[in-house]
């Protein structure tokens, strides 16, 4: 039997020594070929994203309304119509920009004609 010697000094590390564990993201930069795929964006038009926000909200209503029971029928009646109401309002900012500056927002209607 061998016995060993104990330290009498405490060794202890300091923390600019230890590595950091690497994140999600960062093993997924290191994979990925093309690193701008991870942080990509895309531009949405502002009254898009207002559409998106509202037809969720509406969505959700409608959801929570239908699964309510038939015992609270006013709680259900009134949140299935605030969601119908939520989704109209997403149906108005989804054709704003067609009904009010024509076929599409972002070609002139002299261009078209050429």
């Amino acid at each position: 039997m061998r016995i060993q010697n104990i330290q009498s000094h405490n060794s202890f590390r300091n923390t600019s020594e230890q590595r950091q564990k690497p994140e999600f993201i960062d093993k997924l930069m290191g994979v990925v070929q093309n690193q701008r795929d991870v942080n990509d964006c895309v531009a949405v038009p502002r009254g898009i994203f207002k559409a998106y926000l509202w037809i969720m909200g509406g969505f959700g209503l409608i959801g929570i309304g239908g699964a309510l029971p038939q015992k609270m029928g006013k709680t259900k009646s009134a949140l299935i119509i605030a969601g119908n109401i939520c989704n109209m309002i997403s149906a108005f900012f989804f054709a704003k920009p067609f009904a009010f500056k024509g076929v599409s927002p972002t070609v002139d209607m002299k261009e078209m004609n050429k």
